[in-house]
């Protein structure tokens, strides 16, 4: 006698819990996606280009969006100028970002080793977006909406960002006590300007030459720092 057939079980597929990006709106996610994918392609135009000659549709065609996202989103074309000089360094692509970002801070022990690594790594950005970097610094000549952007990026973030940064070799004795911080952080980010769009893109100073020059720099600048 033929034993019965055994009835099929279908097997229960255990989902895999989304991870909370996943789980997050994605309308947002999309957006976000396409205001990276444009700035990303703004950069490229604009560096091709120029700012004038650079149009939206050029944009909008390199990124594969809408056209009308950049109204939508950043209000035209100086929007999207101003987005990536102000939001860059935040937007991550692939675990890369758009212009470089800073290295995570490290635990220096030594005040010119600080000073040396920011500095060169501020001028490598220089270097390393130089077409775009010439696009951005006329704007900021021309455009007086442009300039205040990049004014209060520097003086309302980056500023007090390394005064910060200076405190903890001040309190460590590494600063004369009676050092103006907010002086010096100005100073330096002054020279990291010279040194990296004037010297390296207007009046291509070899690297070497420019390295050379932020370690002597830095050595001075370590020495005058110190206490009595």
């Amino acid at each position: 006698m033929a034993k019965p057939a055994k009835k099929k079980t279908k097997k229960k597929i255990r989902k895999i819990p989304a991870s909370p990006a996943l789980r997050s709106d994605p309308k947002k996610r999309d957006r976000m996606g396409t205001e990276n994918a444009l700035m990303k392609a703004a950069i490229q135009v604009f560096a091709q280009k120029g700012y004038d000659a650079a149009t939206t549709k050029d944009i909008a065609s390199l990124a594969g969006a809408n056209e009308a996202l950049i109204m939508r989103y950043f209000g035209g074309k100086k929007g999207l100028l101003e987005s990536i000089l102000t939001r860059a360094e935040e937007l991550d692509d692939d675990g890369n970002t758009l212009l470089r970002k800073k290295n995570l801070p490290k635990d220096y022990t030594h005040l010119d080793e600080a000073l040396e690594d920011s500095i060169s790594a501020r001028c490598d950005e220089f270097r390393n977006y130089s077409d775009f970097m010439k696009v951005a610094v006329s704007r900021i000549i021309l455009d007086s909406d442009v300039s205040k952007i990049i004014q209060a990026k520097i003086y309302e973030k980056a500023i007090p960002e390394m005064v910060q940064e200076l405190e903890k070799f001040k309190k460590a004795g590494e600063i004369d006590s009676k050092v103006d911080l907010k002086s010096v952080a100005f100073g330096i980010s002054s020279l990291t300007f010279a040194l990296g769009f004037m010297a390296q893109i207007v009046y291509k100073v070899p690297e070497n030459e420019i390295k050379a020059t932020i370690r002597e720099i830095v050595r001075l600048m370590n020495k005058g720092l110190k206490p009595d």
